[in-house]
């Protein structure tokens, strides 16, 4: 069945330079989301959500992040943070800072309408990491049990265990 479908992106030209500063071509990203590629991890996108119920899945190459977004986390980034972070990464081009290449609003007719965002996998950093960190800004439920002599063995640690 085809539906009609439009997509919003916001802060094109702002998104568009981000992902020129990382050598990220348009076509990787096209080819990365092909829904031929991509069907099953989206259907199991309900088996990965967050506790916010957002949902999320990885492309099938592993390159990037679909995460859906309330619309308070809309609202924030595009009023809030927004020109803080580009200026932010435009300054510091070597941040560990996750990377977001885009936020769309996604229009399908029947369907109430759904805020994303695509970011990076920020674990195909190169090298080895010692510890990574989930941050929200919330100390609710927000902490997972390790040593803190030990390296995590792999696992995100969240806000209380930075």
């Amino acid at each position: 069945m085809k539906r009609n479908v439009r997509i919003r992106s916001y802060f094109p030209q702002e998104f568009q330079q981000l992902r020129v500063d990382d050598e990220i071509d348009d076509s990787a990203i096209v080819e990365s989301l092909l829904p031929d590629f991509n069907t099953s991890t989206v259907f199991k996108a309900g088996e990965a959500s967050g506790a916010s119920g957002s949902f999320f899945f990885f492309s099938h190459d592993k390159n990037f992040i679909i995460k859906t977004m309330t619309s308070s986390e809309m609202s924030f980034f595009k009023n809030r943070i927004s020109h803080s972070y580009f200026r932010y990464l435009k300054k510091n081009t070597e941040s560990l800072l996750a990377r977001i290449y885009g936020i769309y609003t996604v229009h399908m007719a029947g369907y109430a309408p759904v805020d994303l965002i695509l970011m990076a996998h920020t674990l195909q950093i190169s090298g080895e990491l010692e510890r990574v960190f989930d941050l929200k800004g919330s100390w609710v439920n927000r902490r997972v049990e390790v040593n803190p002599w030990e390296k995590t063995g792999g696992r995100t640690l969240k806000d209380v265990n930075f």
